[in-house]
């Protein structure tokens, strides 16, 4: 597994193209799952439930349409999600939207590492200290990414670990359905967060994965098929872990974990680090093929241990704040950028790339499509709740 191909940023060779409907269905719905989903599905408590409920079905289906059709363009073109950047941006242009992802790439590792080391501490006790294991779940997300998306689409989650996710997210969902405050939080009237508001934030999240979608669908057989499972797959997870997080009604990770060690005397949360595991695994990757987009000649490899030993270095060092505000600020700047790409791809280019588009001159700069994206932020910001915060 860890002899396999990194592939870098050139287009994925049709015959390394295997990964069918199926696996798409089980990668996607496996990176919906997570504690970080319920945390960022508490927010929504703010709302009224109709308004919570109305905003979790329209977000996801929404944001997770764009996401597979972002998905699609790599699957067309057997290209890395920065890259789909280029004929839009010009090569020198994707270099800022690299580095912009390559930082959020870096949080969200953080997060992952922080809160599987943290449930880890609290399952064993005092047996091992909390940084030792930081460092040993950054260990594990550093393997799965040298192992690439194509082992671990068919051997991690395929046949071990989406089954845990499953699972557990069944049971969870199930027990949050059935606890006795589901009543009265089904007849309450929220404290005043507005429905685009909860808009925004569950738009957030399958947005955030829009620049690295195509580093995985890239190695799709059928790009139309890839799409659909893509879609399908994120959107019933997150609708089901943001209604979760509704019903937790807790965004604290610590407390989020407590919670779920005492409801099911930590054996699921065991299991669900498992599943945690899966979208650090994403994050490193594609912060190592983002920073390959500005610095090919990188070996992927040795960017990935890198940032998966910062990711856990920082995850030693901080705690998760403001991260309403980070979800928030991943939104106002991603949207607009795929909402640049999306449109030069399927309407004004007639989804053909060329390779000149793509690996052509370095120095080229398009300030249309820069000058679009830098509005199209500045409008999210100003209507964005970030404004009221």
């Amino acid at each position: 597994m860890l002899k396999t191909p990194a592939w870098g940023i050139k287009p994925v060779p049709h015959d390394q193209k295997r990964l069918g409907g199926l696996d798409y269905f089980i990668l996607w719905s496996s990176l919906g799952v997570g504690l970080l989903v319920l945390s960022a599905g508490s927010f929504l408590s703010a709302a009224s439930f109709t308004d919570a409920i109305l905003a979790i079905i329209v977000g996801s289906a929404g944001g997770s349409m764009l996401l597979a059709l972002a998905g699609r363009i790599g699957s067309d073109h057997g290209i890395p999600s920065l890259v789909t950047l280029r004929p839009a941006f010009g090569i020198g242009g994707s270099y800022l939207p690299a580095m912009l992802n390559v930082l959020q790439l870096v949080g969200w590792t953080t997060f992952e590492i922080m809160i599987m080391a943290r449930a880890a501490e609290m399952l064993a006790g005092s047996t091992v200290p909390y940084y030792a294991w930081a460092a040993i779940f950054g260990s594990l997300v550093a393997i799965l990414a040298i192992a690439g998306p194509l082992n671990v689409a068919k051997q991690w989650l395929g046949k071990f670990a989406v089954w845990i996710a499953y699972g557990t997210s069944a049971v969870i969902i199930f027990n949050l359905i059935n606890s006795p405050n589901t009543a009265s939080l089904i007849a309450s009237p929220g404290t005043g967060m507005s429905f685009f508001s909860a808009l925004d934030l569950v738009i957030a999240m399958p947005v955030s994965w829009m620049p690295l979608v195509a580093d995985y669908n890239r190695f799709a057989r059928k790009g139309k098929t890839a799409m659909w499972a893509t879609f399908i797959g994120f959107a019933l997870t997150n609708i089901l872990f943001y209604f979760g997080g509704v019903l937790l009604g807790t965004s604290n990770i610590i407390d989020i974990i407590f919670a779920i060690q005492m409801m099911f005397f930590g054996f699921l949360m065991l299991l669900l680090i498992v599943d945690e595991a899966d979208n650090a695994f994403a994050d490193v990757y594609s912060a190592a093929v983002s920073t390959q987009n500005v610095f090919s000649h990188i070996n992927q490899k040795h960017l990935i241990i890198g940032f998966s030993a910062a990711s856990a270095l920082l995850a030693m060092v901080v705690s998760i704040l403001q991260y309403e505000i980070f979800l928030l600020l991943i939104g106002a700047i991603f949207v607009p950028l795929f909402g640049v790409v999306l449109t030069d791809y399927y309407i004004v280019r007639k989804r053909k790339y060329t390779e000149e588009l793509l690996y052509g001159d370095k120095r080229t700069l398009k300030l249309p499509a820069m000058v679009a994206w830098g509005c199209g932020t500045l409008v999210a910001l100003s209507l964005s709740p970030l404004t009221q915060i």
